[in-house]
């Protein structure tokens, strides 16, 4: 049993459309081709998802996590990093989920290694400026400040639960 249901969309669009296929000679049903659309889309949103379904592709939660000892840094996408080695300044940027480095994906420690040719801490090499950051913050400075943020945040959950408890 075939079934339908209506699908609303702007009267002024479908009249558009209509007008469209008289214009170029058509005399395919607007119906059909509205149907027709809908299926074109769909198999074309598999294998381009990132131009026709950007929504899952946002950019607001993607990030590279920096993972160290027990705790990590995120860097959200956009945030772009550089180093200094031999009066030059190399760059590299968070691009979703990745930090990409002359064209390649690569981690921090990589990174400053592969710049200057040897091991380096990438702690204390890398200067990260984040979207909305003014300045180039050195990565040690960034990993310190949100050390410190976690456990001020932890002693005040625990001062609540505290009081809590006690009421």
């Amino acid at each position: 049993m075939k079934t339908e249901i209506a699908v609303p969309i702007p009267t002024n669009t479908f009249i558009k459309l209509i007008n469209f296929l008289r214009e170029v000679g058509s005399n395919r049903d607007p119906v059909v081709v509205v149907e027709d659309a809908i299926y074109y889309w769909m198999d074309n949103a598999g294998w381009k998802p990132e131009d026709l379904m950007p929504e899952i592709y946002s950019t607001e939660s993607r990030g590279y996590t920096w993972k160290y000892k027990d705790n990590s840094l995120f860097l959200c996408h956009g945030t772009e990093i550089r180093m200094r080695y031999r009066e030059e300044y190399h760059y590299a940027k968070v691009e979703g989920d990745e930090i990409i480095y002359q064209g390649k994906s690569i981690s921090p420690s990589a990174l400053a290694n592969a710049i200057a040719g040897m091991n380096r801490n990438a702690w204390k090499y890398l200067w990260i400026r984040r979207p909305g950051d003014k300045e180039w913050f050195l990565a040690d400075e960034i990993r310190r400040a949100s050390e410190d943020e976690g456990e001020k945040i932890l002693a005040e959950l625990d001062e609540f639960l505290e009081t809590s408890v006690e009421k």
